[in-house]
C-alpha cells in the first residue's frame, strides 16, 4: 500500500507540473522543469521508469526541447546550471524510451530520441559559443559555462549509451562537425573524446560511416594535431586516430595516400610523453597498414625487452666482475698479510732458536765449570781411576744407544717379513681351497656322466610304452556321480573351514612355543657360563635379575667379535681357517708371536 500511495503522489506531482507549465512564463517553466527533475531523482527505483514514461506522454519532453532552443540562458535563474539540469532531465527521460512490440510506439520513441540528439547538438554549439565569449569575463562565469558544456556532451554520451544507433547519426550530423571544427583548446579534448566513447559503445562504427563523413572527421583531427601546441590535445588525437584505425583497418591506407608529409609535421611531438602511440602512428603513415604497425609494435617491444635483458646481463656481469675484483683484492691483501705474518713468525723462531743455542752454550759452560770444580776436589792419585770410569760409562751409553737402534731396525724388518709370510700363507690357503672346489665339481660331473643310462633302442622303448599303458589302465579315473562329487565338495569345505578356524590359535601357540624354547636355550647357556659362588661379583648378579640380560650379553659378544674382526689384517678376511696356530709355522720368530 505504501508503494501505491507513493506512485500516486509522484504521478499527481507530474500532472500538477504539466498543468502549470501550460500557463507559465519562461522563468516559471524553467523552475517547473527543475522541480520535475528533482522529483524524478527522488522517486523510488521501482516506480521511476513509469514516472518517466508518464512525463513523456504528457509532452514534458517537448517542453524541455523548446526551453533549451528558445530560452535566453542569460536571463534564466541559475543560468548555465539550469541548462545543465534540463539536459540531464532530457537524457533521463530518453534513456527509458525503449521500443516495445507496438510499431507505432517504437517509431514515436525513435523520433523523440533522434530529435533529442539533434537538440543536444544545437545546445552544445550554443554553449560552446558562450564558452568562447566568456574568456573576456570573470573566471567564475568561464568555469560555469565550461562545466555546462561538458555536462551537455556527457548527456550526449549518456543518450548514445542507451541508444547505440544514435552514434552514427551524431557523427554524421553537421552540428557535430561544426563543433569539432570550432573547438578551442579548453574544450577540444572533451569534443574529441566523444568519438572514442562512441567507438567503445558501438564497435565497428567507423566502418558504417560514409567515406565523406570519415574524411571530414580525419581532416579536422589531422589539422588540430598539426596546428595545436597543447600536449594533452595532441596525445588525445593520436590515441583517437589509432583507435579509429583499429576499428576500421582500411583507414590506414587512406592516411598513407591522403596525408603525404604528415610524418614530418608530427615528428615535433617526439619526446613529449606519448612516444609509443606516436611511433606506432608514424609507422602506419610509413607502411600504410595497421597490420604492419602491429608487427612493428611487437618487434619494437621485443627489441626493448632484448635491450633490457642484455643490459641486465651486462650489469650482472659488471657486478660479478666487481665482486670478483673485490675478492681478488681481499685475497691479495690476505696473502700479503700472511707473508708478513710468516716473516715475523720466522724471525721470532729464529730469535728463539738463537736464544736456545746461547742458553745451551751457557749451560754447557756451567757444566764444564762444575766438572772442573769436581776435578779440583779429586786427589791426584785417584785421577786415573776417575777418567777410566768415565770412559767406561761413556762407552756403555754409546753401545746401549747403538744396540737399541740396531734392534729397532731388525724388529721392523722382521715384523714386515712376518706380516708378508702370514699374508702369503693365507693367499695360498684360499687358492688351494678354490682349486679343491673346482676339482670336486669336475669329479661330480664325471660321476654323473658315468651313471647316466645308455640310449634307448626300439625294443626298450616298446617295453616302456607297454608298462606305461598298463599303469594307466590300473590307475584310471573312477567315474563318480554328481551327488558323490557334491558330497565330496561339502566334506572338503568342512575340512577347510575346520582348518582355517583353528589355524590362528595353532600359529599363536607355535610362536609362543618357539619363543619359550629360545628363552630356555638362552638362559641355559647363561647358567652354564655363570661363575661359581665364590667368584660372583655384583655385576654378575645383575645379569640374572632381568630377562633382557641374556640378550644384552649376546649382543655385547657379537659387537666384540665384530670389533675384533675389524682389527684383523685384510688378508685374514679372504677365507679359510684363520684361527689356526701360527707359532708352529714360524719357529724362527719366537720374539714376534702375538
Amino acid at each position: 500500500m505504501a508503494e501505491k500511495s507513493s506512485k500516486t503522489i509522484d504521478n499527481s506531482n507530474i500532472l500538477r507540473i504539466a498543468a502549470n507549465i501550460v500557463d507559465a512564463g519562461d522563468q516559471e517553466v524553467v523552475q517547473l522543469l527543475l522541480e520535475l527533475q528533482q522529483k524524478l531523482n527522488d522517486a523510488p527505483s521501482n516506480a521511476a521508469q513509469k514516472l518517466r514514461h508518464d512525463a513523456f506522454e504528457l509532452g514534458l519532453l517537448d517542453v524541455c526541447f523548446s526551453t533549451l532552443l528558445n530560452s535566453d540562458y542569460k536571463e534564466v535563474d541559475g543560468k548555465w546550471n539550469s541548462v545543465a539540469k534540463i539536459v540531464e532531465l532530457v537524457c533521463d527521460i530518453c534513456s527509458v524510451l525503449q521500443p516495445d512490440q507496438d510499431q507505432d510506439q517504437a517509431n514515436q520513441f525513435e523520433q523523440a530520441v533522434l530529435y533529442a540528439a539533434e537538440v543536444l547538438l544545437k545546445v552544445a554549439n550554443i554553449v560552446h559559443k558562450d564558452v568562447h565569449q566568456s574568456k573576456a569575463q570573470s573566471m567564475e562565469i568561464r568555469i560555469e559555462v565550461t562545466r555546462a558544456f561538458r555536462i551537455v556532451l556527457d548527456g550526449m554520451i549518456w543518450l548514445v549509451s542507451a541508444h547505440s544507433w544514435l552514434a552514427l547519426f551524431v557523427l554524421q550530423a553537421k552540428s557535430y562537425i561544426a563543433l569539432l571544427m570550432s573547438g578551442e583548446n579548453d574544450t577540444a579534448s572533451t569534443i574529441i573524446s566523444i568519438i572514442t566513447n562512441f567507438i567503445s559503445i558501438r564497435p565497428g562504427i567507423c566502418k558504417e560511416l560514409q567515406e565523406d563523413d570519415i574524411n571530414n572527421i580525419m581532416d579536422e583531427l589531422i589539422y588540430k594535431l598539426t596546428t595545436t601546441n597543447e600536449i594533452v590535445i595532441a596525445s588525445t588525437i593520436t590515441r583517437l586516430l589509432l583507435t579509429i584505425i583499429e576499428d576500421n583497418s582500411n583507414i590506414s591506407l587512406t592516411l598513407y595516400e591522403r596525408y603525404k608529409g604528415l610524418k614530418q609535421l608530427v615528428n615535433r611531438w617526439i619526446g613529449r610523453g606519448f612516444d609509443n602511440a606516436l611511433k606506432q602512428f608514424i609507422y602506419i603513415l610509413d607502411s600504410g597498414s595497421a597490420k604492419s604497425a602491429h608487427e612493428y609494435r611487437i618487434n619494437h617491444a621485443a627489441t626493448i625487452i632484448q635491450s633490457a635483458f642484455k643490459g641486465y646481463k651486462e650489469r650482472k656481469k659488471l657486478k660479478s666482475a666487481q665482486q670478483a675484483m673485490t675478492k681478488l683484492q681481499q685475497k691479495i691483501r690476505k696473502r700479503v698479510q700472511d707473508k708478513i705474518a710468516k716473516r715475523i713468525q720466522d724471525k721470532e723462531v729464529e730469535v728463539a732458536k738463537r736464544e736456545r743455542d746461547i742458553r745451551k752454550r751457557k749451560d754447557m759452560l756451567k757444566s764444564k765449570e762444575r766438572q772442573l770444580q769436581a776435578l779440583n776436589a779429586i786427589p791426584a792419585a785417584k785421577m786415573a781411576e776417575y777418567f777410566t770410569k768415565s770412559e767406561m760409562l761413556a762407552a756403555t751409553k754409546i753401545q746401549s744407544v747403538w744396540r737399541g737402534l740396531v734392534a729397532r731396525r731388525k724388529f721392523k724388518i722382521e715384523s714386515e717379513n712376518l706380516r708378508q709370510w702370514r699374508a702369503a700363507r693365507t693367499i695360498q690357503r684360499c687358492a688351494r681351497k678354490f682349486l679343491d672346489r673346482l676339482r670336486s665339481r669336475k669329479l661330480q660331473a664325471a660321476a654323473k656322466e658315468s651313471l647316466m643310462p645308455p640310449g634307448l633302442d626300439d625294443q626298450r622303448r616298446t617295453e616302456l610304452m607297454t608298462i606305461v599303458e598298463k599303469f594307466k589302465k590300473q590307475h584310471s579315473e573312477v567315474e563318480r556321480s554328481q551327488e558323490e562329487i557334491e558330497e565330496m565338495l561339502y566334506d572338503i569345505e568342512d575340512i577347510l573351514t575346520h582348518y582355517w578356524s583353528f589355524l590362528p590359535n595353532w600359529r599363536r601357540k607355535q610362536y609362543e612355543m618357539d619363543a619359550l624354547v629360545a628363552r630356555i636355550e638362552t638362559e641355559t647357556e647363561l647358567l652354564n657360563e655363570a661363575p661359581s659362588l665364590s667368584e660372583v661379583q655384583p655385576e654378575d648378579l645383575e645379569k640374572f635379575t632381568c630377562y633382557s640380560q641374556p640378550i644384552v650379553r649376546k649382543a655385547q659378544e657379537e659387537v666384540q667379535a665384530d670389533l675384533k674382526a675389524l682389527e684383523e689384517p685384510w688378508w685374514k678376511h679372504l677365507g679359510g681357517d684363520s684361527d689356526s696356530d701360527d707359532d708352529d709355522l714360524f719357529p724362527e720368530f719366537p720374539k714376534l708371536r702375538n
